[in-house]
């Protein structure tokens, strides 16, 4: 791993599937005691946490896209400060749900904030750090929706959102996929172990020291 660790990204619309994905690329490697933390966006700290509850899980606030960017861009900050820069730095391989990519999208795509004000605040919030890959795990929203529904857990305030603004929001996530040079687009639509086979064959391929013996 050497000084400088990995800091990947995964991405993607409401039930694409990144949490149960993060946890089984966290078991590859714990499998062969790689050193390496998982966390989340926005969280990750107490803080980070704190701001998360704000955002998510409090319907009756009315906040527009322009108050949703400061506040993640507060909570990007101290995560980026207190957890993932010490873990990297560390030589640890950073597994996050989550990063600016979707600020782009949700606060862009979705809420209508132009590119370059997300751009310029988040270049303060980040000083210029950007995952080493972002995969963007891709689903229609009717299947995303059928597998929250599926999950029973209680819709936060933005996967209450109407299906028109899911729309812009993974249209946003196919459209960025397709720029940037470390960012991949995974058909996230099939099961959950052919989709892990596919991420790591992905991973595989950017990172062969690490995830080489993935098959």
């Amino acid at each position: 791993m050497g000084k400088q660790g990995l800091f990947i990204v995964l991405e993607g619309p409401e039930g694409a599937g990144k949490s149960y994905q993060i946890d089984r690329i966290s078991r590859f490697l714990a499998g062969r005691d790689i050193s390496h933390l998982t966390t989340r966006e926005p969280g990750g700290t107490p803080v980070a946490e704190a701001v998360r509850e704000v955002i998510l899980h409090h319907p009756e606030l009315k906040l527009d896209g322009m108050a949703e960017l400061f506040l993640f861009s507060a909570s990007r900050y101290e995560h980026l400060e207190t957890l993932v820069r010490p873990a990297l730095s560390r030589g640890e391989v950073v597994l996050c749900d989550r990063f600016e990519l979707s600020t782009r999208v949700y606060q862009g795509f979705g809420r209508g904030v132009s590119q370059e004000t997300i751009q310029a605040i988040t270049a303060e919030a980040t000083g210029g750090l950007l995952p080493d890959l972002y995969l963007v795990l891709d689903v229609p929203i009717s299947v995303g929706r059928a597998r929250q529904e599926v999950g029973g857990n209680e819709p936060d305030r933005i996967e209450l959102e109407k299906s028109d603004f899911m729309e812009r929001v993974r249209g946003g996530y196919r459209a960025l996929a397709t720029e940037g040079d470390c960012t991949e687009l995974i058909d996230a639509s099939g099961s959950p172990p052919s989709v892990e086979q596919t991420i790591l064959g992905v991973l595989a391929s950017y990172f062969p020291n690490v995830f080489g013996d993935a098959y």
